[in-house]
């Protein structure tokens, strides 16, 4: 009979805590390169400037938004090796999440932009601003600030897509979770912490954009008033 025992936890805390470092390690990464290119993606779809580079960017994001994740992660660690390009576990998951995700922030910052009232952008080009100064200072932050709780919840697909990097061997939760379940046999322990830690890091981002939807409601509101 199986006895659950979480005490076997704590022998394996060092890996724990870096398994749950690597993770956030890879996320917040991952994040910050998504959010810069999904603002290029952005820039160039919604400005409608160069068609081939427009057209261009289309393709890219039906092409990753079609194709599963898995399989991306392992082109970028398996099969780029075979044209020169060499990277790490960790640098290749970093690269396949941020095209991932940033494709799927472009889409979530496009659809914020587009409840914006065009009149706004012919204002901004009368008063002598150029397109890239109208989207950095007047599309780009309202757009932003329409889409938070999506936003939100695209970080949180990201985290729980990072468990995937496992199966390149990135020494994260989960695969150090499932290590320590072929070395000791105790899957309900390790799967419930798995559950439990990512839960957390879920749970951390969707308090926050809560807290940060909430501020800007009342900035705003402020704003009206006076």
């Amino acid at each position: 009979m199986y006895n659950v025992d979480f005490s076997i936890l704590y022998k394996s805390l060092p890996q724990i805590i870096e398994g749950l470092t690597t993770t956030i390690y890879v996320c917040l990464i991952s994040f910050i390169f998504a959010f810069i290119l999904s603002s290029f993606i952005t820039y160039f779809r919604v400005l409608k400037g160069i068609k081939f580079i427009e057209n261009a960017l289309a393709c890219l994001v039906e092409f990753i938004r079609n194709t599963p994740l898995l399989l991306q992660i392992y082109v970028v660690f398996k099969l780029l090796p075979q044209v020169g390009l060499t990277f790490s576990p960790v640098l290749s998951g970093i690269l396949a999440l941020s095209l991932y995700q940033g494709v799927y922030f472009s889409e979530v910052m496009r659809s914020g932009i587009a409840q914006i009232k065009g009149e706004q952008k012919n204002a901004a080009y009368s008063l002598g601003f150029s397109s890239f100064e109208t989207f950095i200072f007047i599309i780009f932050p309202q757009g932003l600030k329409n889409v938070i709780s999506p936003l939100g919840s695209q970080i949180i697909n990201l985290i729980k897509n990072s468990s995937l990097l496992s199966f390149i061997a990135v020494s994260d939760i989960f695969y150090i979770s499932y290590q320590k379940i072929a070395d000791d046999f105790r899957i309900i322990e390790y799967f419930t912490l798995c559950l439990i830690l990512y839960t957390s890091l879920t749970g951390i981002v969707l308090i926050f954009t809560h807290i940060l939807n909430f501020c800007l409601k009342v900035k705003f509101k402020e704003v009206s008033f006076a």
